[in-house]
Formats: C-alpha cells, sequence, structure tokens
C-alpha cells in the first residue's frame, strides 16, 4: 500500500495536522486509535511500538502528556496513530505520513497539497 509523507513542517504544522485527522476520523464515526512510539522517544526498545488504546478526542492530550514527560517530541519521535483503515505518523525526521484504505487518506493528500505540504508517494515494499 502507498503511504504519502510531506516534506519537513514545523512542530505546530504537524500538531494542526494531527488535529484535523482526530477531527475527520470523529466525524466519520471513529472513536478511538491505537497509539505507539517508536524511534527517538525515550522508551527502552521493548516499550517502543507497544500499541495503546486511546480516544481520538483525548489524543492531543495523551500526547501533550508524553511530551511533559519527556517520553516524546512531536517531530523527534516516532508517533503512529492507527485505525483500522488509516494509519497516520508523526515522524521523528519531522514530516507526516499517512497509508492506508481509507478514503481519508486521498482527502488528506489533497489537502497537503493544497497546503504546500508537497506530499510525495512512497512505496514501503521498495
Amino acid at each position: 500500500m502507498i503511504e504519502h509523507r510531506t516534506h519537513t513542517l514545523s512542530r505546530e504544522l504537524m500538531l494542526a495536522e494531527l488535529t484535523e485527522i482526530c477531527a475527520k476520523l470523529v466525524a466519520s464515526g471513529v472513536e478511538r486509535a491505537a497509539v505507539s512510539f517508536g524511534w527517538d522517544s525515550n522508551l527502552d526498545i521493548d516499550d517502543m511500538w507497544v500499541d495503546v488504546e486511546v480516544s481520538l478526542t483525548a489524543l492531543p492530550e495523551y500526547l501533550a502528556n508524553a511530551e511533559s514527560a519527556g517520553t516524546i517530541e512531536v517531530g523527534k519521535a516516532d508517533i503512529f496513530i492507527k485505525t483500522e483503515d488509516i494509519e497516520f505518523t508523526l515522524c521523528h525526521e519531522s514530516d507526516l505520513h499517512v497509508t492506508g484504505s481509507s478514503p481519508l487518506v486521498a482527502e488528506t493528500r489533497s489537502r497537503w497539497s493544497n497546503l504546500g505540504y508537497e506530499p510525495y508517494p512512497v512505496d514501503p515494499r521498495v
């Protein structure tokens, strides 16, 4: 499945897109997502990529608390947000990724293009 990525974004723009994605998912009837932290988070390797179920309405606060605790820094650590048909990543390289079968993937790619984030496709199998 093709993944779409942005160019490097500021922390503020990354958080704005997180808010946008959460709002669109909630509007489509999705209430919860699996959230995990990866590369460059301040976790032991065994604690990375462990999904925690989080309410989408509480997700921004959940990430703010993780930042306050020193576990992550938005734009510096991988943050994965997964539902049944979409995966959204705030990457440790200060860009965003989206993939999945949801119509929201194409909508997000179009939004990013309109905002000048220059999304480009990546085939993860390569």
